[in-house]
């Protein structure tokens, strides 16, 4: 697998995508601008689809997982992610969304951009 210097998991694009506060969109921002390499995990493009046509329909939940696509490199799940994440769902019940993108941040060694607390087992960079 590629080395991956910073996955950005659901949460970061959540609260990017609904905050209020301008402090917070120009930190959360600035984790984009720190490091050229950004990737994400396909999961993460699920779920950013999923919530994004929920809350706020179909073109904006394209248009989102567009950028996304265009300014990250997606990291799919292979077979070492999935049986990670296998494990890592059965030890800490963690679900299996997340399990898959802390398998793949756990892998490649990756930091992982969140405030999701299932994601103390890997290094992260909290928003």
């Amino acid at each position: 697998m590629t080395q991956i210097n910073r996955l950005y998991d659901t949460r970061y694009f959540w609260e990017i995508y609904t905050t209020q506060d301008p402090d917070r969109i120009t930190r959360l921002r600035s984790l984009l601008v720190e490091r050229r390499h950004r990737f994400v995990s396909s999961i993460t493009l699920y779920e950013l689809y999923k919530l994004s046509v929920a809350n706020e329909g179909k073109d904006v939940a394209e248009l989102r997982c567009l950028l996304a696509k265009k300014d990250m490199q997606m990291v799919s799940v292979d077979s070492g992610i999935a049986e990670e994440a296998a494990r890592i769902s059965y030890q800490s019940r963690i679900p299996m969304a997340d399990a898959l993108i802390i398998a793949t941040a756990k892998i490649s060694g990756a930091e992982c951009i969140t405030d999701d607390p299932h994601f103390t087992s890997v290094k992260t960079r909290w928003i």
